[in-house]
Formats: structure tokens, C-alpha cells, sequence
């Protein structure tokens, strides 16, 4: 939320909402909503968290049409049209 900073090599679990003003420091785990302190990340959690991260975009990327703001529908119907030569 507004003001709130989550510093480099800490996580905060998917969902968590992080109060107004709170301050995720280095090397720890969030989670929650409101989100509290779980524990202190391992250095070897730490030395993941970049591999993570590459991880889950590649992952978000291959669900990325399911959440358009229409139908996927719509990509099946422009996806004919090109194959059929049709340009309206």
C-alpha cells in the first residue's frame, strides 16, 4: 500500500498486502494480510530469490492471455481471420 517499501532479498507470499508505511527489510519472509514477519530467510533462500523471479515471469507469461480484459475468444476469431486472408 501507499508508502510502503519491500527492500532487495526479502519476499512477500502471493496475496499479502503490506500496510501503509511498513518497511520489508533485507533477507526476511512476509506474508499475510496484513502481511507479518514469518521468519529470516536462509542465504541460500537468498541466493535463489533472483532464479525465482525468472521462474515465475516465464510462468506468468504462459497464463498472460487468460486475464486480458476479453475473451480469449477473441485471439482464437484474429488467429482464423489471418489464416483465412480476411483483413476487417
Amino acid at each position: 500500500m501507499e508508502g510502503s517499501l519491500v527492500e532487495t532479498h526479502s519476499i512477500l507470499e502471493a496475496g499479502s498486502v503490506v500496510p501503509p508505511g511498513r518497511r520489508i527489510p533485507t533477507g526476511e519472509l512476509w506474508a499475510g494480510n496484513p502481511a507479518r514477519f514469518v521468519r529470516t530467510l536462509t542465504h541460500e533462500e537468498t541466493l535463489e530469490i533472483p532464479k525465482l523471479a525468472v521462474a515465475i515471469n516465464d510462468l506468468s507469461n504462459s497464463y498472460f492471455s487468460e486475464f486480458l480484459p476479453y475473451s480469449t475468444v477473441y485471439l482464437d476469431v484474429e488467429k482464423l481471420k489471418k489464416k483465412l486472408g480476411i483483413s476487417i
